[in-house]
């Protein structure tokens, strides 16, 4: 590995770093620096509490809760996408290609209409997303293989199914269906320490197999045939990569609803600095997906503060354009 891609690495985590630092202070109730440093070492038992009651609740229960959660579901999306990506071998694949959002839309809005609690959103989209996911393989299979075509179709056809559906349901639930919308629009504001516990192990399990399996998705690069020659195990390989994109994609939309963009637009930045070798892509990726979503959700929170915009509207309005720029360039590059 050469040092441009150590230095881009060193940079991008140090952004990271300092920037969970200074979205700690932003809020309705301002909170220095210094206030944060003596809530944490006190939680650390090093020093006694020299802050009010009001701004230890705030970082601990609030602030600090919900920036963890934006590092998992930004880091899950887009590590996500760089490998829905290469087993695709289409860059514009995205983590919720095979009919992920669809499916978690439609379990929270079934979620909804069963006028079962908010709560309840999360789990009947990861339900759904999973019981989609499993059907859209089975049915992919021809002989003892899996087509990543026909995968790719039915999951357009299905999504066209549960969007329809889901449109049909909210459109008869009239005002009443706020709640859910502004969760399928994407919101982390509800995270809490039980939720990023539930949500980090199977997350951070999942992104590690992934990056494991880097030089096979090297491999895939040059087709699904010359990588069984060189080595690669494709139907196992394809097997697991989506089913663990799968599984901690919707983990993230269950606890953070759809956000679109993320897994696009994050890898193609990096895939321009530093080229397509995954050994380095897929942690630079994880790295910068958690940057994107927790600056996208500070921005959300805070740019017309105390009202709240949902974060799918932010990373949408960001990565709509670039998507735009992407396809330009491919088209020159066709030319």
């Amino acid at each position: 590995m050469d040092k441009k891609k150590w230095l881009v690495l060193l940079i991008i985590s140090l952004l990271l770093v300092f920037t969970c630092g200074y979205v700690l202070t932003l809020g309705s109730v301002e909170i220095t620096y210094k206030e944060i440093g003596n809530i944490l070492l006190h939680r650390l038992g090093l020093n006694d509490l020299q802050v009010s009651r009001t701004a230890q609740v705030i970082i601990e229960k609030v602030r600090f809760p919900r920036i963890i959660m934006a590092l998992l579901v930004g880091s899950t999306l887009a590590t996500a996408g760089v490998g829905m990506q290469a087993l695709f071998q289409n860059p514009m694949a995205d983590p919720y290609i095979i009919g992920i959002s669809s499916s978690a839309s439609f379990g929270a809005v079934l979620a909804f209409t069963l006028q079962l609690a908010p709560g309840y959103y999360g789990v009947f989209a990861f339900v759904l997303s999973l019981i989609t996911a499993s059907i859209l393989y089975m049915f992919s299979k021809v002989g003892k293989k899996s087509s990543v075509t026909i995968l790719l179709l039915m999951g357009i056809g299905l999504s066209a199914l549960y969007g329809s559906i889901t449109s049909f349901m909210i459109y008869f639930a009239g005002e009443d269906s706020f709640s859910v919308i502004v969760w399928l629009m994407g919101y982390l504001g509800d995270a809490t320490w039980q939720k990023v516990g539930l949500a980090s192990i199977p997350i951070i399990l999942g992104i590690l197999v992934i990056n494991f399996f880097a030089r096979d998705l090297n491999m895939f690069l040059t087709g699904e045939e010359e990588a069984c020659y060189l080595g690669v195990n494709v139907e196992l390989t394809k097997r697991i990569i989506l089913g663990i994109s799968t599984l901690i994609v919707s983990i993230s939309v269950a606890y953070g609803g759809i956000i679109g963009f993320v897994g696009l637009v994050v890898p193609h930045i990096f895939r321009l600095l530093i080229g397509n070798d995954h050994r380095i892509l897929l942690p630079l990726s994880s790295i910068g997906g958690a940057f994107f979503l927790l600056i996208s959700d500070t921005v959300a929170r805070t740019i017309i503060a105390p009202t709240e915009i949902p974060i799918g509207i932010i990373t949408s309005a960001t990565g709509a354009p670039f998507f735009i720029y992407l396809l330009l360039r491919r088209r020159r590059v066709m030319l």
